[in-house]
């Protein structure tokens, strides 16, 4: 395929530049903002129990319909996991930690003090473990934990009240946010007292977090 003339790269470079900056520009909200997402995970795989889930998250506004957040976090899980050796069979709850880091868009609506929006998104999530077995008899803690990173995606919506006036810096809000997030499958391995424990599973499911935000 031929490559574009030097000239008309630079128009269309420029045309871009000007969409991009110009909503920007027009927009008076200060575009940087932090959040803080204190939720639940909620797993859909059969046998994985309900966890905690928190994430921080840098957002950029370009327009008051647009915005990018890039995030980390971190989640957690556990499941009942049965291993089988050589002279004993063993079940064990198995307790897990997901560290994901993301990136995300969001469609916004605004109306009065309140912002509406949709999310969708992905990233990578580092799962680590098992680092923990109990059952009815002892603890056995493994600090040299099996892990596994997957590629994850969600999509989900919320909505944004703003405390602040709108001639306040820095800004304050708060809201609730959701969102389903599918994964690719974890495949973790450990042992205890001889015996295997091998664990694979997806980390479909819905996280509910509310959120405290400021814009500066």
């Amino acid at each position: 395929m031929k490559s574009l003339p030097i000239g008309i790269k630079s128009i269309l470079m420029a045309v871009l530049g000007v969409t991009f900056l110009l909503p920007i520009s027009a927009f008076a909200e200060p575009p940087f903002y932090f959040t803080f997402k204190p939720g639940v995970y909620s797993p859909e795989a059969s046998g994985l129990d309900v966890g905690f889930n928190g994430e921080l998250a840098l957002g950029y506004r370009f327009n008051p319909n647009i915005a990018a957040e890039f995030g980390f976090g971190y989640f957690n899980t556990s499941k009942d996991v049965r291993g089988v050796g050589a002279t004993r069979t063993i079940e064990e709850e198995c307790y897990y930690d997901i560290y994901p880091f993301t990136l995300t868009l969001k469609a916004i609506v605004p109306y009065k003090r309140w912002e509406f929006f949709g999310l969708g998104g992905g990233g990578i999530y580092i799962a680590s473990g098992p680092y923990n077995y109990d059952d009815d008899y002892d603890d056995y803690d493994d600090y040299d934990p099996h892990t596994d990173t997957v590629w994850g995606g969600y999509l989900g919506g919320g909505v944004h009240y703003n405390i602040t006036r709108n001639d306040v810096t820095p800004k304050i809000f708060v809201g609730v946010e959701g969102k389903y997030l599918w994964t690719d499958k974890v495949k973790l391995n450990g042992e205890t007292r001889g015996v295997p424990l091998d664990a694979s599973f997806r980390l479909d499911g819905v996280i509910v977090n509310a959120v405290i935000g400021i814009r500066f």
